[in-house]
Order: structure tokens, then sequence, then C-alpha cells
């Protein structure tokens, strides 16, 4: 299955390593809830609605069979590389990324093991993950069980 294409509202809601090696991402596709009012500091700010993981969103699983690292960072401090290019899918893969070149600074992985490297990456709403590997992922749409149900914080702030 190929992963969805255009602006969907999706969120991290596991990331797990099935087996040595493996890397297995879970993601959930948010839903517009009902309006409601939002106030802050005694604001009002008016009314917004919220994204929320419900019973009608979509799971899809991202599974790369071996990894060579992954990096997980807060989306609320992503910051853009000079060369990244722009917004046109949740899952793509990079070229020349400082990533990549992290790894390979700091890994012996190469072309010839285990074999040359890919770099993928996975930008949501409220993760960016960097997976480089020698596969592309595959990716398929799951039936979501009870402990994947993904619940934000409402009034999540940094101290």
């Amino acid at each position: 299955m190929k992963f969805p294409d255009g602006h969907l509202n999706l969120f991290v809601a596991k990331i797990d390593e099935p087996a040595i090696g493996q890397l297995r991402i879970v993601v959930a596709e948010g839903m517009l809830g009902d309006i409601e009012p939002i106030e802050f500091a005694d604001i009002d700010l008016g009314e917004v609605r919220p994204i929320q993981v419900t019973d009608e969103s979509r799971f899809f699983e991202i599974t790369w069979p071996h990894y060579v690292a992954y990096a997980v960072r807060n989306e609320s401090y992503w910051k853009a590389e000079m060369q990244a290019p722009p917004f046109s899918k949740h899952l793509y893969r990079r070229f020349d990324s400082a990533f990549i070149a992290f790894v390979n600074a700091t890994t012996f992985a190469d072309d010839d093991y285990p074999g040359p490297l890919q770099h993928w990456a996975l930008d949501t709403l409220n993760h960016c993950v960097d997976v480089v590997g020698v596969n592309s992922p595959s990716v398929k749409q799951i039936k979501p069980k009870l402990s994947n149900k993904l619940t934000a914080p409402k009034k999540a702030r940094p101290s």
C-alpha cells in the first residue's frame, strides 16, 4: 500500500521495535471535532475545532525490516534545513540531509554493508521521525486496538 498523500492530520500513536533491528511506527489520522470555545489567560479566543483521534480515524502501520538509525523530534521544535524540500507528503525520502550526514559520520554503515542507505522522513502533528536504513518502508492500514487510542492533552505547555 502507498502512504496517503495530501495534508492529513496525523499523529504518531506508537513507535516500537517488534524484533531486533526492525522499526514499526503507527500513525493515526485525526478528525475535526465539534466546535468549542477556547479561552487562554481569561481571554476569549473564539471558537475552534479540535483535531482528535476518534472511532472513525484511520490507522497506518509503517515498518522498516532493518534500520541503521532513527531519531524522533517533538514537532514543536522542528527546524527546516536549508536544502529541505517544501511540504508535499507526510512520508518521503530525503537526500543530502543533516541526518544522513550524521549517520554517515557516526556509524560504519555504507554502500558495502549493509548496502546503499536511504533516509525516510515522517512528519506529523506531534512528531518528526527520521529513519535511515537500506529498505523502503512498507505501509498498511490497520484496525486500532484500544491501546492504540491517542489522547492529546488539551492545554500542554512547556514549563
